[in-house]
């Protein structure tokens, strides 16, 4: 098979561009060694058997020293070589990106048996190059050889992640080298996305002469970029109908707890933000949890409430649904362990890496916002989009838009000042109000188009915008990329 990956690999490239020397090995991988690093990528291409994806898809590992980084590749449906690449990664921190692949967004999803994939009508590989990656290593898929320490930071995820992004659209698929390039996520991806978007412009600046990564946005669902901001839209969405339900959530007596406490809460945040010490910002956050958070996630667990939908039930801990569940059983068969070459003594599939987690909660940045970078992206002409699930209070609507209209920014004055209005999408053959967005296009200073900056809610979704409106997810990605307007 090695052969006919190669053949593959190499006859969309450009001529000028450099290919990696393949290594073909036993295991039926083909090995690419960068000529511009010591790193190194297994790949082998897959068929339709594990996934109904619908077009070519490549599976395999990125080694960064003792640190190997699982990846899954679609070509686009529709133009593999002209339409441009998407990245995606889910949050935690510590969750699997196969989550997204399987449960929202990938071409293929898990059937209701656990035991195979069905197709995706509206995966995003259809107008765009769709890539997963289970990052930081020891997530999902990927694994940290033993002995070795995970990642406890998003600055050093991103480090690693923008090695892999280099050698990937220079070297493997040189044909995506000038592609325009999309980082895309979900919840803690509100602060992965952000850190690497930053570092790989840091890098393009710093090292021209390199393979450049053509990053031109960043497009966030339901993201983390805010804990206090989120902290705060949790009055509004479970106290009132806002988020789209007939009927707070909570009753009168709640309510008051959670209003009685928030300015205390709001007053600690900025004390760790402005000294964000670990200690200083757990000692916030317990506060914080124990007056108004853990009010109703103390309540989310199997048979309780859903933090991810607060109209939905939950089937299993920590995530709910129950496809996730389904995903992992099905990634941890016979048949997918064989197909992707899982090398012997990699431990088994798992949704989330506690080793990261507890990695993560060494340091403050959860407490913390993510602002910094973002603005750093905005001044160098990278867009960016929230969208929103109006029904999540993980990571709420409320939340998001008050960190949206505090972002300071050039912009910000304009964005602020624009109400939220309805925007429409095709739903089922008709003509449809959606949910309500607005945006901005500014001209910043040394950049030669406007820089662009929205906002879009999506009634009916929770957390997973892709899983509950599939249709209208893919619309926000097609209408984002093609840089058409939602209002």
């Amino acid at each position: 098979m090695w052969k006919v990956c190669l053949a593959t690999l190499i006859s969309v490239g450009y001529a000028s561009q450099t290919v990696l020397r393949p290594e073909p090995s036993a295991s039926d991988f083909t090995t690419f060694r960068s000529t511009n690093s010591p790193h190194s990528i297994r790949i082998r291409q897959q068929n339709e058997s594990i996934c109904a994806a619908g077009s070519a898809q490549y599976t395999g590992w990125l080694d960064i020293g003792p640190k190997h980084l699982f990846f899954w590749y679609f070509e686009s449906q529709n133009d593999p070589v002209a339409d441009p690449l998407t990245l995606w990664m889910n949050g935690g921190p510590g969750s699997s990106s196969m989550l997204g692949l399987f449960e929202e967004n990938g071409p293929c999803l898990i059937n209701k048996y656990g035991n195979g994939t069905v197709h995706n009508e509206w995966g995003w590989s259809r107008n765009s190059s769709l890539l997963f990656v289970d990052q930081p290593a020891d997530v999902g898929l990927s694994y940290i050889d033993e002995g070795y320490e995970v990642a406890r930071d998003s600055q050093e995820a991103a480090v690693d992640m923008r090695r892999f992004l280099q050698i990937f659209v220079s070297e493997v698929f040189p044909n995506k080298r000038d592609s325009p390039f999309h980082i895309s996520g979900e919840s803690y991806a509100g602060k992965y996305i952000p850190y690497l978007g930053a570092e790989i412009v840091t890098h393009n600046l710093q090292y021209p002469s390199e393979p450049q990564i053509n990053l031109k946005s960043c497009l966030i669902g339901n993201g983390f970029m805010s804990s206090k901001d989120i902290t705060f839209g949790y009055w509004e969405t479970l106290c009132t109908t806002n988020p789209g339900v007939s009927e707070p959530v909570f009753n009168q007596t709640r309510c008051d707890i959670i209003a009685a406490n928030m300015p205390r809460c709001m007053d600690l945040y900025d004390t760790c933000n402005t000294n964000p010490d670990v200690v200083i910002c757990n000692a916030a956050y317990s506060v914080c949890y124990k007056g108004i958070v853990g009010l109703y996630e103390d309540e989310s667990k199997k048979g309780g409430r859903n933090r991810f939908d607060i109209t939905a039930p939950c089937y299993i801990d920590e995530i709910c649904y129950e496809e996730a569940g389904f995903i992992e059983q099905y990634l941890n068969s016979t048949v997918v362990r064989e197909a992707i070459a899982l090398p012997e003594g990699v431990k088994g599939y798992a949704l989330e890496s506690t080793a990261v987690v507890d990695a993560f909660a060494t340091t403050p940045e959860a407490m913390t916002s993510s602002s910094d970078h973002i603005n750093f992206l905005l001044s160098h002409g990278i867009h960016f989009l929230a969208y929103q699930g109006n029904l999540d209070l993980a990571c709420n609507t409320a939340g998001n838009l008050r960190w949206a209209n505090s972002l300071a920014w050039k912009g910000q004055t304009e964005f602020t000042s624009k109400p939220m209005l309805p925007w429409t999408s095709i739903v089922a053959g008709r003509n449809e109000t959606v949910g309500t967005a607005k945006e901005v296009r500014v001209q910043l200073e040394g950049q030669t188009e406007a820089t662009r900056f929205a906002f879009v809610t999506v009634n009916g979704a929770g957390h997973m915008v892709p899983q509950n409106r599939g249709d209208v997810a893919l619309d926000i990605l097609t209408r984002w990329i093609a840089g058409d307007s939602f209002t």
